[in-house]
């Protein structure tokens, strides 16, 4: 039995719609996220005040892309906002654990940043299994920025050495081309 023309319009449109809050709600996700891996770079002690900030606002996007999407739907219940917002406030605790760390000394800011950053992707990740498929990939390139930030943090001399010294040759050989 096929479907009226008219209401599988109306299904593909809705659909559409969903797939547009979603894509939104990921880009600022990772474009924050992306911000905060420039942030690592430039300021090494910013990146931890950055990735403690981004907790709440990560879990404010979860909730709300969660809500947004099941808010017509007989699923949204409130035993499913409480395991999310347990879920949330578990990372968040752990962050204040991980603020302990830092103050007493046993670890440095950046690398509480990192552990914070692999933490928000782990989290993301599992909201992605439990609640959004979208979060599931947005916790994986989590993943991979704090993967990346780590090796940038540590083999940057071993990269930007060698790069320096080919750009600096291809320049030499650029402006004796010219000449």
């Amino acid at each position: 039995m096929t479907r009226p023309k008219k209401e599988e319009e109306i299904v593909i449109h809705k659909h559409h719609h969903h797939w547009k809050m979603r894509l939104f709600v990921a880009i600022v996700m990772l474009g924050l996220s992306f911000i905060g891996l420039i942030i690592s770079d430039i300021r090494v002690n910013g990146a931890w005040n950055y990735w403690r900030v981004m907790v709440p606002i990560f879990a404010f996007l979860c909730l709300f892309l969660s809500w947004y999407l099941r808010r017509n739907q007989k699923i949204l219940t409130a035993t499913t906002i409480w395991h999310e917002l347990v879920q949330w406030f578990g990372l968040a605790l752990a962050v204040y654990l991980i603020s302990v760390f830092v103050n007493v000394g046993l670890i440095g800011r950046f690398e509480a940043g990192l552990i914070v950053l692999t933490m928000l992707a782990l989290n993301t990740f599992t909201v992605g299994i439990y609640i959004e498929p979208t979060f599931f990939v947005i916790g994986i390139l989590l993943g991979l920025f704090a993967a990346g930030a780590a090796l940038l943090a540590a083999y940057i001399y071993t990269i930007m050495l060698p790069l320096t010294i080919g750009v600096a040759v291809l320049l030499v050989w650029l402006a004796r081309k010219r000449h």
